[in-house]
This record gives C-alpha cells, sequence and structure tokens, in this order.
C-alpha cells in the first residue's frame, strides 16, 4: 500500500514537472494496479509485492515491444519504450 502512495505522489509530481515519458509510465502501473484491485477474486487491496510483480511485468513488456521495434527498424518507438522501462524500473528492488 505504501508503494502505491509513492506512485500516485510522483504521478502528481511529473504532472507539475511535465514530464510526459515518466508520467505515461506512470499511469500505466497505476491501471495496471486498478485492474489488479478490480480482478474477479480481489478484496480491492493489493500489497507491496503484488505491485512489485506488476511493475516486472510491465518492465518485461516494454523490452519485448523495444525489441520488436528494433527488428522493425523502428528505433524511435523503441528508445520511448526503453524510456519508459527505465521509469519502472526505478520502484523495483535493487
Amino acid at each position: 500500500m505504501e508503494m502505491e502512495k509513492q506512485i500516485q505522489a510522483d504521478m502528481v509530481a511529473a504532472m507539475k514537472a511535465k514530464e510526459a515519458v515518466r508520467l505515461a509510465s506512470l499511469r500505466a502501473i497505476k491501471a495496471a494496479i486498478t485492474l489488479a484491485k478490480t480482478a474477479e477474486g480481489a478484496n480491492g487491496e493489493v500489497d507491496d509485492t503484488a505491485i512489485v510483480k506488476i511493475i516486472q511485468k510491465l518492465v518485461k513488456q516494454r523490452k519485448e515491444s523495444a525489441q520488436q521495434y528494433t527488428d522493425a527498424g523502428r528505433p524511435e518507438l523503441a528508445e520511448n519504450e526503453l524510456a519508459e522501462a527505465a521509469c519502472m524500473e526505478v520502484y523495483l528492488p535493487k
């Protein structure tokens, strides 16, 4: 729960600083957390370990997308995906 509050606070800071890539990555994390909370069988709560797993999944998706874009000859799209992944990795344990 603490992690979710931190993500929300960072999202507000990213909005104020007009950091588009960081804001997009934080919104993706927030959306995934909301989906996990409202999933069938969920009790409306998501603990920090579940949030870490969600973020790991999102980072993996971004890296796979970046690889596909690179293979297709679209380095500008790959660069954006890798930038989002880097913003998300901040919330993962070392």
